[in-house]
């Protein structure tokens, strides 16, 4: 949704402050990375995905990523007056990256036993 629409949704621009337009937009966004968040488990997680999805999910992630960090940058003004936007931000980039790491950077197999190994040593000796 532009800021246009977000004004006009909301009432007069006098009535909004930029921080406040921004927050909306915030929220938006924050909305639009939880239904890929969702899509992600259900299509890509918890099936065998088509090449085309596959395709799809990793362009999609790459560019919500980026443009997560590109908010950040906003949000961390020390003047920006909401910090629970903030946090909710941090967390959801936290999510977007363990999502690529775990799908496109995903960890030895040698080094996923010998952590398992280290955790659970008693599953080793059963």
């Amino acid at each position: 949704m532009a800021i246009s629409s977000t004004i006009t949704a909301q009432g007069q621009a006098a009535d909004l402050g930029p921080w406040q337009m921004a927050v909306d937009q915030l929220r938006l966004w924050g909305e639009a990375v939880y239904r890929f968040l969702q899509w992600e488990r259900e299509r890509i997680l918890k099936r065998d995905p088509s090449p085309k999805e596959q395709s799809e999910h990793r362009e999609a992630l790459k560019w919500l990523l980026r443009g997560s960090k590109l908010l950040l940058v906003l949000v961390s003004d020390p003047e920006f007056p909401d910090r629970l936007t903030l946090k909710a931000l941090e967390a959801q980039i936290w999510q977007l990256d363990n999502s690529w790491k775990m799908i496109y950077e995903p960890m030895p197999e040698a080094e996923a036993d010998k952590l398992l190994a280290e955790l659970f040593p008693d599953a080793s000796r059963a």
